[in-house]
């Protein structure tokens, strides 16, 4: 809820992202809500200096407003490439997808849970590397929850369905969702609903992990279908789902066990594109044309106040 504007920062001379936050009504609970969420975005993203999580510089106030400072990424979200490109190849989808894994790996290994990983929150630059935004509705270990009662935390067509039925999040439901997105990547179709459908009707066949097997993931199929089995325990870890991505980025067999979570949750070495060259330039992406720069303009809305 809230706009984000492209800013120069005066004193370290670089630009930089100002996430502006307003509540979605005028309730002063709702206002705390707001400015909690502020700094608990603040708080946990500055626990994570990761290449492949969005950088959260500052958290201020601007008007009574809190407002995040955050590193400039020239990038479109996943979901607009979706939108302007149509479905991407299984191998294009591993690239980016070893990319998020790493993201979230890191995010585990330190207690937090994303809660909201879909393709709005991916930002994918012209050179196919990608960052994680938007962990303002995240879990870290100490935290209490800030949603109201009975309201379930994310977006309906991407959660895991232990979360639509209720259940509380973990790591486990973050791979489901991360699976949820890469399907969509691949497809072209969200695996279980498309945008502006009715969100209980979503949320049904979200819980009863009822969608269609992958038609175009080729060889990524397998990994996709791990990461949405139904029981949260049988999924892989995201330490592990680096090693199986990089298989289908590079045209190697796959190794079922890098798949099987009870072949030991132990976390493998993360790759980042700097090391590994499955993460490098994808060429499939079609650059986003100009690059100037325009000051005090928005680069990305969310929900400005008055639009509903």
């Amino acid at each position: 809820m809230g706009v984000v504007w492209l800013a120069d920062d005066e004193r370290l001379q670089r630009p930089v992202a100002v996430k502006q936050l307003w509540p979605s009504t005028p309730d002063p609970a709702q206002d705390r809500e707001t400015r909690a969420r502020a700094l608990r975005e603040g708080r946990i993203a500055a626990r994570l200096r990761h290449p492949h999580v969005v950088t959260v510089h500052d958290v201020t106030e601007h008007n009574g407003q809190p407002m995040l400072v955050m590193e400039y990424v020239p990038s479109r979200s996943l979901a607009t490439v979706l939108a302007e490109q149509g479905a991407l190849s299984p191998r294009t989808v591993a690239r980016l997808g070893i990319q998020a894994a790493s993201a979230l790996a890191a995010a585990h290994a330190a207690g937090i849970v994303h809660r909201d990983v879909k393709p709005g929150n991916i930002l994918v630059g012209d050179d196919g590397t990608i960052k994680i935004a938007d962990f303002g509705i995240s879990q870290a270990p100490g935290d209490v929850t800030i949603s109201r009662s009975g309201v379930v935390a994310g977006t309906p067509a991407y959660l895991a369905p232990e979360i639509a039925r209720g259940h509380q999040p973990s790591p486990e439901s973050d791979i489901f969702s991360l699976g949820s997105t890469l399907y969509t990547a691949v497809e072209g179709v969200p695996a279980f609903g498309e945008d502006g459908e009715e969100p209980l009707a979503v949320l049904r066949r979200v819980a009863a992990t009822d969608f269609e097997p992958p038609r175009q993931a080729g060889p990524l199929r397998p990994v996709l279908m791990a990461m949405m089995r139904p029981e949260p325990e049988a999924r892989p870890t995201a330490g592990q789902l680096t090693v199986a991505l990089s298989a289908v980025a590079e045209g190697r067999p796959l190794d079922p066990a890098t798949l099987d979570p009870a072949s030991g949750r132990t976390q493998p070495v993360l790759r980042t594109p700097a090391e590994s060259s499955a993460t490098g330039p994808v060429p499939e992406f079609q650059t986003a044309g100009g690059g100037t720069r325009l000051d005090s303009r928005p680069v990305s809305a969310e929900t400005a106040p008055g639009s509903g």
